[in-house]
């Protein structure tokens, strides 16, 4: 499996070689750190947006702040933001 764009591939000495995860936006030409992850559900007509998720998915979108704010999506489509609770 080939590392992600934006992955930092590094070897300690005497250590195999390994895959040092960075979590940059999808978007193309965007090299600013994810903070969101979106989803699309075509079935409902419906793009859903919230944290970072946990798991790298192939079906799912890495987006900057910048990105995840100007997310715009087909007319008649519905967007659902999943927001973090902050103390």
């Amino acid at each position: 499996m080939e590392p992600r764009r934006g992955a930092t591939v590094r070897a300690a000495k005497g250590a195999s070689l390994g895959v040092m995860r960075d979590r940059l936006c999808s978007k193309v030409a965007c090299a600013r750190e994810a903070v969101a992850t979106l989803t699309y559900d075509y079935g409902d007509q419906m793009a859903a947006i919230g944290p970072l998720g946990g798991l790298e998915d192939p079906h799912a979108h890495d987006l900057c702040a910048i990105h995840t704010d100007r997310l715009s999506v087909p007319r008649g489509w519905v967007v659902v933001r999943h927001e973090t609770l902050r103390a």
